[in-house]
């Protein structure tokens, strides 16, 4: 036996250097993967490029203070890309890279005082980093949510060796982390105590320290929730934050109703996301039964990832939210990473074979849903840049007071994932370096998306001259330059 120990402790130490090497090289593709500044942007990246270049740094951030009260660090990831680039949308991109490359690390920095294995922390790891279920995490748009889940992640490192320690210095930066994150992106509010409760019932420590974990993460969320409903309130009388603005158009109304959006949302675009939460909850009851954690650490994981959509309430502000399976996706998933935490901090360590495998095909497939996500992107990127190639020597022959028309009989572009009507015009600027003013319209029958206009001479001008023609699958795009009246 004596032996056999010092033959392996001897295996130990010449592979001493497989996890850390492993652990970089998975940071790395990470950051490969959201790192696209060829993309250039997607949606409000736009304007706020265009608004930054045309007025000079910082300078258009009172524009956004009144929209972004209810959450005021929101655009600072933002604002950091862009001021990394001088103004480039791309920057952004970068900042996006590196939070959500700096997950890996951090979530192996977590449980390191609790895991007995580096390769399951990493595979749980790298289940959140590369976010299989949520492709919207690969688009600038959603750095804010990204840098939420960063500040997840480092909560619960924190949160860990407050239950270890009973030090009040961790339990303090775990709710001021997460506070941060929270006036980020408030997306995580519900997820949070979920995971106090995950963490707190699975680290071995005692009940008192136990009750806090969970009451301290709960109040945090509660006390963002009351900020972003009740204070901004009393700050801005007037004014319509993010939030409330959205609320007073289209809250819910209704437990009930919430309940039936979310069930309706799932079942109609997100079978991968349910795919994703059955597939959890087998590996908790697989776990279990394996004997490789203990049954009440493997029933808990079955029971968070069912109960892993509880965490969609958080949109309850907006019915469209509800209808989007990319941010029920964004959600759900951290449920699902919440259960995955039991898994490296519960494991006894004596079903190693097996549990080396359920990691590699939880990595395999983290993987192979993180490429999914990217390419899931690309036609309407690709679609954006075909537009935006089009109208740059257009934007160049147009003349003082002239405006470039963009007619579209194809019903592809208006669209949120095509250039809704606001976002076009701040997308050429960009993209052809030209303040020529662009201006998307319909002209019936053509389909007039949700929010989009029908093309009236006010805004194009008389006597428009065609300049081009951009065929799509469904039709012609028609690009004018007009000359707009003076008023």
């Amino acid at each position: 036996m004596t032996a056999f120990r010092a033959h392996r402790d001897a295996a130990l130490t010449r592979h001493a250097w497989v996890p850390p090497t492993a652990l970089v090289i998975g940071t790395m593709l990470v950051f490969a993967a959201h790192f696209r500044p060829w993309e250039v942007a997607f949606l409000e990246e736009w304007p706020l490029a265009a608004d930054w270049n045309g007025n000079g740094g910082w300078a258009f951030a009172p524009n956004y203070l009144e929209w972004t009260l209810s959450r005021p660090l929101h655009l600072i990831p933002s604002l950091i890309g862009l001021a990394v680039a001088n103004g480039a949308p791309g920057g952004i991109f970068l900042i996006l890279g590196l939070v959500a490359a700096a997950q890996v690390p951090v979530i192996v920095w977590a449980l390191r005082p609790v895991s007995r294995s580096i390769w399951l922390s990493g595979s749980v790891a790298l289940f959140l980093a590369l976010h299989p279920l949520w492709p919207g995490g690969y688009l600038q748009r959603f750095l804010p949510a990204q840098t939420a889940v960063l500040a997840l992640a480092l909560a619960v490192g924190l949160l860990i060796r407050w239950l270890q320690s009973g030090r009040v210095r961790w339990i303090i930066w775990a709710c001021v982390v997460l506070l941060l994150g929270f006036l980020v992106y408030p997306g995580p509010a519900v997820a949070a105590p979920l995971m106090a409760l995950a963490v707190a019932l699975v680290v071995k420590t005692t009940w008192k320290r136990r009750i806090w974990a969970v009451a301290a993460v709960t109040t945090t969320s509660a006390v963002m929730t009351v900020y972003s409903l009740v204070i901004t309130r009393l700050i801005s009388p007037s004014g319509t934050s993010y939030e409330m603005g959205n609320i007073e158009v289209a809250g819910v109304r209704s437990l009930r109703e919430l309940v039936t959006y979310v069930q309706a949302t799932l079942f109609s675009q997100g079978e991968l996301v349910l795919l994703g939460v059955l597939a959890v909850g087998v590996l908790g009851a697989v776990l279990a039964l394996a004997g490789a954690i203990p049954h009440p650490a493997g029933w808990l994981i079955t029971g968070i990832a069912f109960l892993s959509p509880v965490t969609t309430i958080v949109y309850f502000g907006h019915t469209g939210w509800l209808s989007d399976i990319g941010r029920l996706g964004y959600v759900i998933s951290l449920g699902l990473f919440v259960a995955l935490l039991v898994w490296p901090i519960a494991s006894t360590g004596r079903r190693i074979r097996l549990e080396v495998v359920l990691a590699a095909a939880l990595v395999a497939l983290s993987a192979i849903g993180g490429a999914r996500g990217i390419q899931y992107w690309q036609p309407y990127i690709e679609t954006q840049h075909r537009l935006l190639d089009a109208l740059g020597p257009v934007v160049r022959e147009a003349g003082e007071g002239e405006v470039v028309v963009v007619v579209d009989h194809s019903g592809t572009f208006g669209l949120e994932r095509s250039f809704p009507l606001q976002y076009l015009a701040s997308a050429s600027r960009v993209w052809n370096d030209d303040d020529t003013p662009v201006w998307l319209c319909f002209e019936e029958p053509s389909p007039v998306p949700g929010g989009a206009v029908l093309c009236d001479p006010e805004d194009t001008g008389e006597d428009l001259r065609l300049m081009t023609t951009l065929a799509q699958p469904t039709g012609t795009v028609n690009i004018y330059i007009g000359q707009k009246e003076p008023k």
